[in-house]
Parts: C-alpha cells; sequence; structure tokens
C-alpha cells in the first residue's frame, strides 16, 4: 500500500475521515492525499452577475486550498506524509477520476448516513464512489451520528 484518498467536503464525518486516514497513513507509513471537490453552477452567457459569481468560487477554492493546508500540516507534524488537491466538478466522479489518476489504495471519506427521502433528495456521495470505486472504500460517520444509531 502507497496511497490514501481522502475526500472531505469539511463536514463532521469528513473530519472523521481525515483523522481516520491519518492513524492509517501513520500506522502503514503511507501518502494521504486530501481532495476537497468544489461544484461550480455555470455562468450563464454575459450576466450583470457573472463576476461576482466568478469571484465567489474563486474564493471558495482559496479558502478550501488553505483549509486542507492546514490539515498537511498537521498531519506532517504527527509525522504522516501528505498532499493536497482541490478539483472542480461532481464530487462522486472527481473522487473516483482523482483515485485512479493518482492510483489510491484505498478512499477514506465521511458519510451522512442519510435515508429515505433526504438521500434520494440529496444523492449520496459516498454510494455512488463505493459502487464505483477502482479500489476498497472506508466510509466513516461523525462520532455524534455512530453514537445515535448504535445499539445498546
Amino acid at each position: 500500500m502507497k496511497r490514501i484518498l481522502c475526500a472531505t467536503d469539511f463536514s463532521e464525518a469528513s473530519e472523521a475521515a481525515v483523522a481516520q486516514a491519518g492513524q492509517l497513513a501513520g500506522a502503514l507509513k503511507v501518502e494521504v492525499v486530501l481532495l476537497h471537490v468544489t461544484s461550480e453552477a455555470p455562468l450563464w452567457g454575459e450576466s450583470i452577475y457573472a463576476p461576482a459569481t466568478r469571484e465567489l468560487f474563486e474564493a471558495q477554492r482559496a479558502w478550501a486550498a488553505t483549509a486542507l493546508g492546514t490539515v498537511v500540516a498537521t498531519l506532517a507534524a504527527a509525522g504522516v506524509t501528505a498532499r493536497a488537491r482541490v478539483e472542480t466538478g461532481v464530487a462522486w466522479q472527481e473522487i473516483l477520476r482523482i483515485a485512479r489518476e493518482d492510483q489510491a489504495d484505498v478512499i477514506v471519506m465521511g458519510t451522512h448516513g442519510r435515508t429515505g427521502v433526504n438521500r434520494l433528495l440529496l444523492g449520496s456521495v459516498a454510494e455512488r464512489v463505493v459502487r464505483q470505486a477502482p479500489c476498497p472504500v472506508l466510509t466513516v460517520r461523525a462520532p455524534e451520528t455512530r453514537r445515535k444509531g448504535a445499539r445498546s
């Protein structure tokens, strides 16, 4: 094993996934590639809002890069080799593309554990990745989500 791809949307579930990926990478002495995928709405023609919208998307990417840089530094301080990538597109498609491109041995990602109508309306990035990934996928829930669903 050489590489763990850890996809994050900066949610609590993703934070738990990053922690898990860091622990695995430290124990196995492998690299972690942290990935955040931004979505960008199409800019329709010459709208008067296009420049402001473009600035918003650029600020979003810059914030994500800075946030990932902080995580990379934290992992490095713990002795874990890590690097960050910020991509734009459909989250599950980009995760799969980067997993192939970077030859990930495993994908670690958070899951919100949505069911029913929420899952139908919001979709499940994790489910799509699990179904189509070129490697094993470890999904991690946020700590309070695990407690709520745990059986006594």
